[in-house]
């Protein structure tokens, strides 16, 4: 530091404002979206998920924020939120629980579980996964089929079936309510009647895949995909240098990777900086003026 002290005000000046704000936006894209967890079950929770309460929205593919309940994750898909209870990152995949469905109890599917049509369309489901039909409180049957006998209510009766395997019949006309509900492949074997509750309590799967080319290139470029409001058209590559436009190879940052500054102290800092180096500037002539002006005697 001797030597720093005999530059002239103006260097010291700028090399103290450069070495402050490299260290400080100094961020790679793993710190600048951190993993978390909600702490029960044990599932780190990363790119490109993200905690819609406590981390910047952009910080992930939009649809794939994740909340913390009763310290589960949950995920909101088609107008419901659904436990998570694995994440695989290799595969792309993640496993989901039926929502109030934990047991492997003879109860209800209160609704449509996820299906193809409705699932988000960066997730698939047909991918590990089989379709049971459910049939409840139907008053009218095809005869000799059979039933759930602990959801029997009076004459009325209940059916489940594999999708492809529902006999030919006016369900929907006999029946009070008819319910779609995934299940994994591997939960579905032996009596279906007998064994649906296990099927439901072993949940289902969903994969992902990557966004636009836009988002490609940039998680190429070794960038994190972002997006400012969770919007696609506001997309922007979170690289260790700061902010690209389309991915980290090019032609300049847009901005440096740091938590939602404030752009009051930014606007001061920058004020107080820019007249401190005119003033150094100012200084540093007029002295080399003076010590100009002096002869030896």
């Amino acid at each position: 530091m001797a030597s720093l002290a005999r530059l002239p005000p103006i260097l010291f000046l700028v090399f103290l404002y450069t070495s402050i704000n490299g260290a400080s936006s100094d961020q790679s894209p793993i710190t600048a979206c951190p993993s978390f967890d909600c702490g029960g079950n044990g599932i780190t929770i990363s790119y490109p998920f993200w905690h819609q309460s406590q981390q910047f929205e952009h910080c992930g593919y939009p649809g794939f924020n994740i909340s913390c309940s009763d310290q589960n994750p949950m995920i909101y898909l088609s107008n419901d939120l659904y436990p998570i209870t694995n994440i695989n990152h290799s595969s792309k995949s993640l496993t989901l629980h039926h929502t109030k469905i934990r047991r492997a109890d003879c109860r209800k599917v209160p609704h449509d579980t996820i299906t193809v049509n409705s699932t988000p369309s960066l997730f698939n489901s047909t991918l590990g996964n089989k379709m049971l039909h459910f049939f409840y409180n139907c008053t009218l049957y095809p005869p000799s089929l059979p039933y759930i006998a602990c959801l029997q209510y009076g004459i009325k009766q209940s059916y489940v079936f594999l999708e492809g395997a529902t006999p030919e019949f006016d369900w929907h006309r006999y029946c009070e309510s008819v319910v779609s509900a995934l299940v994994s492949d591997e939960a579905v074997h032996g009596d279906l009647v007998q064994g649906f509750g296990r099927a439901l309590q072993g949940g289902f799967k969903l994969t992902w895949k990557q966004l636009d080319g836009a988002c490609q290139s940039c998680e190429a470029s070794g960038g994190l995909c972002g997006y400012n409001n969770g919007l696609h058209e506001n997309f922007f590559c979170i690289c260790t240098n700061g902010r690209h436009s389309t991915n980290c190879y090019d032609q300049g940052a847009l901005t440096t990777v740091r938590p939602e500054p404030n752009y009051i102290y930014v606007a001061v800092g920058a004020l107080i900086f820019g007249g401190s180096v005119i003033a150094a500037t100012v200084f540093y002539f007029t002295q080399k003026k003076k010590a100009g002006s002096y002869k030896p005697v």
